[in-house]
């Protein structure tokens, strides 16, 4: 079983220009597929290793376009432009020739501003060690929740039949390790999609879509510390569900803003 940091170390070089081998194993798997979060963080490993260390990441869009099976993959990169203070990429991680996700990244140059809006306030909340931990129990709850530890703050559990798809869930890696953009789009995307929470056993989710953004630069803080993630339903129907969060870090500052849409399958 790999960490999450040896698989990110596993991103190189192929040999070739714009392109990267990757490897996930079996213990991060969602199902049939790697876990979203991981497969995604693979990719923006390789574009930082291609991007001036000046600009930082600003926004992500990623399609999930099919599965991706434990193994080695290859990730193929195309750098669309670099402008004066922002640089354009696109990114595919391939299995078997077969394009499985395509991101899109936005990354640029701090610039100099007298605007400065922090973003929403963290809510008064519990302490995340006094509440119930989602357990990982083999052959039931998906692979890769044994990677992460995560704490519900508000809302029901998946499965749960509950009136509401809003939750609250604290997040945290269990292993000591600083906090980097790729551990912080794993996170993100740990917990439970809205959605799941309202229906009944047996059942299935997945995303079909995710939008990301970084409003400002990660907290001198690791990946083991608390991560607050509220995670809200602004609409659904016929099977699809279009979810947002924002996600605070340890200092109580915004560090991310996301949009999913998700599919909900009910087996009747």
């Amino acid at each position: 079983m790999s960490d999450f940091q040896a698989l990110i170390n596993s991103v190189v070089n192929n040999g070739e220009a714009n392109q990267y081998r990757a490897t996930v194993d079996e213990s991060w798997l969602q199902g049939r597929t790697a876990f979203g979060g991981l497969s995604t963080a693979l990719v923006v490993a390789a574009m930082n290793q291609e991007v001036a260390v000046d600009r930082r990441l600003r926004s992500l869009s990623v399609l999930f376009v099919g599965p991706v099976p434990a193994g080695d993959h290859l990730i193929h990169l195309r750098e669309l432009r670099v402008g004066g203070s922002v640089s354009h990429m696109q990114g595919e991680l391939t299995c078997s020739g077969e394009v499985a996700l395509s991101v899109s990244a936005a990354y640029g140059k701090d610039r100099a501003s007298d605007v400065v809006i922090t973003g929403p306030v963290l809510p008064e909340l519990n302490n995340p060690e006094t509440l119930a931990k989602l357990p990982y129990i083999e052959g039931l709850t998906p692979a890769f929740t044994q990677h992460f530890d995560m704490r519900i703050e508000y809302g029901s559990m998946p499965f749960s039949g509950a009136n509401s798809a809003d939750f609250g869930v604290w997040l945290r890696f269990p292993a000591n390790r600083p906090i980097d953009i790729a551990a912080l789009i794993a996170l993100a995307d740990a917990p439970p999609m809205p959605g799941l929470n309202t229906i009944k056993p047996p059942g299935i989710g997945s995303s079909l879509s995710w939008y990301l953004e970084f409003p400002t630069e990660l907290p001198t803080a690791d990946a083991s510390d608390w991560w607050y993630c509220d995670y809200r339903c602004q609409a659904a129907g016929n099977g699809y569900f279009h979810n947002y969060a924002t996600i605070w870090g340890p200092d109580g500052r915004v560090v991310m803003f996301s949009r999913q849409v998700a599919t909900v399958f009910e087996k009747r």
